[in-house]
């Protein structure tokens, strides 16, 4: 079969979104962290110092929201029908980039780490960013990549 028939090969456009379920998922996995050390026996000044780590946590967290406003940071994810990828920045600039070796491929979450403009970015995607046909292709590729 030919690239021009099999519709796997086609160019897929992947835009970087945030996912709502992994942000619903953070903040409740902050909230148990600041309340589990209030259900323990600890002493109070111990109590404290366990709920500064989630604080800082989700400062942290807060904090990397806002990077998309970044004109450097990545707009949209392109992979061509050869295995290559291109990066689309907010200011309209396009770069190379090379598929890391740390690869995840489930249907419920895809976790892919590229390497381009001499920095390294992971990006998840999940079934709610993209549509269906969309993610399936996506995941179809990234498996034949692996298997290579």
């Amino acid at each position: 079969m030919d690239k021009t028939e099999n519709p796997f090969l086609t160019t897929i456009r992947l835009p970087v979104k945030k996912s709502r379920i992994l942000h619903l998922i953070l903040m409740v996995v902050h909230i148990i962290c600041l309340i589990l050390p209030w259900m323990t026996g600890l002493a109070l000044y111990n109590k404290m110092i366990l709920m500064c780590v989630p604080v800082i946590s989700f400062c942290f967290y807060l904090n990397g929201q806002g990077k998309n406003n970044n004109k450097k940071a990545a707009m949209t994810l392109i992979l061509n029908s050869g295995d290559s990828w291109q990066v689309k920045m907010n200011d309209g600039t396009t770069c190379h980039a090379e598929l890391g070796q740390s690869l995840f491929v489930h249907p419920w979450l895809t976790i892919i780490f590229l390497i381009f403009d001499k920095r390294r970015e992971v990006f998840i995607f999940t079934p709610e960013i993209l549509d269906a046909d969309q993610f399936r292709r996506l995941r179809v590729r990234l498996r034949f990549k692996v298997c290579d």
